[in-house]
């Protein structure tokens, strides 16, 4: 193995580590990443004729 292959090893396992650590951020992490789940109106009232 050259240099070049030791290099592109490595730097594949952090790039992998990075895309791991980030999906566990994005999965476990709160408030979720779209928060407009959370904000709700309310429906305007009916009017009765």
């Amino acid at each position: 193995m050259n240099g070049k292959e030791k290099i592109n090893k490595k730097a594949l396992k952090v790039v992998e580590r990075i895309a791991r650590n980030e999906v566990e951020k994005v999965r476990c992490g709160w408030p979720p990443v779209c928060s407009g789940i959370l904000h709700q109106p309310k429906r305007p009232k009916q009017k009765e004729d």
